[in-house]
């Protein structure tokens, strides 16, 4: 028969006979020997204490009757100093009534009557070694869950079907200084703002016991005694189990306080970047647009000041004439309103809400920005935009994503090039477009293009770029859900995908 080793040491199982009887020991201790066991003999109760408490046994096999105590005292003192620990007892006796078997059993983990068969006692031990070793890993297993609960560095929860709390960790116990039985006990909500209550319990109810999952991971803000400020919690669970008849969940969460006020600080401070940015292309549009002004208003004088000359010098003015110098001032005053609300517009400050923008008129405002600086360059730019693509995003963010990169054309293109500025087949038919503009500059070299989103990142001269324009553009790209990318060779211009989510 094979011998079960200890687990815990890799060495065969060591077996405590205990028996007043030399003949019966020294039989017993052959048999064990020849199992494979390791076997240790005690003549009384005391001596097998004794053993107990310094060789550590795997396993006693105890005679009832000895002549200082009972097998039965023996086996009680034996199970009281393990404790927790499982050490199995096997009574061996020749006393068989039924009496004295539950007798010996109240300690005993098994009863075995005079005269057995060397193999029913084999196999009687190799049943109790096999008990013990799982008991063993049982133990150890449940050992390292709790110190794990215990110890992670996370706030841990456990909670009942009925969302009530039934165990916490020291990191809880610690954020929100109360002791465990203070919050064991209490409703799992009772942590949450009155407003965040139902969606906690959506979040909970959509939880899928079947395949066993986490919840998707929420962030909230979890209350505190005052004066102490709530803290922002990230969540997430996991169904452990059943536990007396309940259903057991998980909370585990994760302090995002310090992480929640840096991402608003980032906020901010992309806003004032974007801020920035775009004054620095107002005023660079500016100029432009003042030129583009000076035309429209220099008919509107030079008519307005014909009509005033006549008019002083009681001159007859034919209708025809005043038709066509109103006209001319009407038509110009207007075009001179398109320029200044073409520019207000994109000066104007305004949220980051995404609403439905149709692609075609946010390239064309664009356009409209730069056309005096692409007429100074000579630089020619088509729109061929669908006109029926509507995307979702913050249309003045995306004017801004184009006027950046019709400014790159013109600060490289040579005097007399094209740009183009149409929509391809997207990555994602049906949830995205795909914005393609085209440019037949240097191009950029293949050392330089892994770096032309990094900030401040520029080759132009110094004092001609800030390095921004495309790191700004990739994240507002970021801010609408979308992607920017760049394919370009030395010598073979540069093209710029923009992946931007349909409305």
């Amino acid at each position: 028969m094979t011998t079960l080793p200890d687990k815990n040491r890799g060495a065969p199982a060591t077996v405590l006979i205990v028996d007043d009887d030399a003949d019966m020991l020294s039989l017993i201790k052959a048999l064990m020997d020849e199992a494979g066991f390791t076997a240790l003999g005690a003549r009384s109760g005391r001596e097998a204490l004794e053993l107990v408490q310094h060789k550590k046994p795997d396993l006693v096999l105890l005679d009832v009757l000895m002549p200082d105590l009972s097998g039965i005292e023996v086996a009680e003192r034996i199970k009281k100093e393990a404790g927790k620990d499982f050490l199995p007892i096997i009574m061996i006796s020749a006393l068989c009534s039924d009496e004295d078997k539950v007798k010996g059993l109240n300690f005993a983990d098994d009863y075995l009557t005079k005269p057995f068969s060397a193999e029913e006692l084999r196999a009687r031990v190799n049943s109790l070694l096999r008990i013990r070793n799982l008991h063993k890993e049982l133990t150890l297993s449940k050992t390292r869950y709790e110190s794990l609960y215990e110890n992670f560095p996370h706030l841990y929860l456990s909670i009942d079907s009925n969302r009530i709390i039934t165990e916490c960790n020291r990191f809880f116990r610690d954020a929100f200084d109360v002791k465990r039985e203070e919050i064991v006990g209490k409703s799992f909500y009772t942590l949450f703002r009155e407003q965040d209550r139902p969606l906690v319990e959506n979040c909970l109810n959509s939880f899928n016991l079947s395949d066993l999952p986490s919840i998707g991971q929420r962030t909230f803000s979890i209350l505190r005694e005052a004066p102490a400020p709530p803290l922002q919690l990230s969540l997430k669970a996991v169904y452990t189990g059943a536990v007396d008849d309940d259903l057991n969940t998980v909370i585990a969460m994760e302090d995002v306080t310090e992480q929640v006020r840096l991402q608003e600080e980032q906020r901010i401070a992309r806003q004032q970047l974007y801020r920035s940015a775009r004054l620095a292309s107002i005023g660079t549009l500016a100029s432009g647009v003042a030129h583009e002004i000076n035309n429209p208003l220099t008919a509107i004088l030079g008519s307005s000041s014909a009509l005033l000359a006549r008019i002083n010098n009681n001159e007859l003015i034919e209708r025809n004439d005043l038709e066509e110098y109103l006209g001319i001032i009407n038509m110009e005053a207007l075009r001179c309103r398109d320029i200044v609300e073409t520019l207000s517009k994109f000066a104007r400050e305004s949220d980051v809400a995404k609403t439905a923008v149709n692609l075609r008129q946010c390239v064309e405002d664009a356009v409209k920005l730069t056309y005096m600086r692409t007429k100074r360059a000579s630089l020619n730019v088509v729109n061929s935009v669908d006109s029926a693509i509507t995307i979702r995003g913050n249309a003045n963010r995306l004017e801004q994503v184009f006027v950046n990169i019709i400014a790159n054309c013109i600060d490289f293109c040579p005097g007399g090039s094209t740009v183009f500025i149409d929509n391809v087949p997207a990555n994602e038919p049906g949830r995205n477009c795909r914005a393609r503009i085209r440019d037949n500059g240097p191009g950029i070299g293949t050392d330089i293009l892994p770096k032309v989103f990094d900030p401040f990142f520029t080759t132009k001269e110094v004092g001609k770029g800030t390095g921004m324009g495309l790191a700004i553009c990739y994240k507002i790209m970021e801010e609408c859900n979308g992607h920017i990318d760049i394919s370009s060779e030395r010598g073979e211009g540069t093209t710029v995908f923009l992946e931007i989510p349909l409305a």
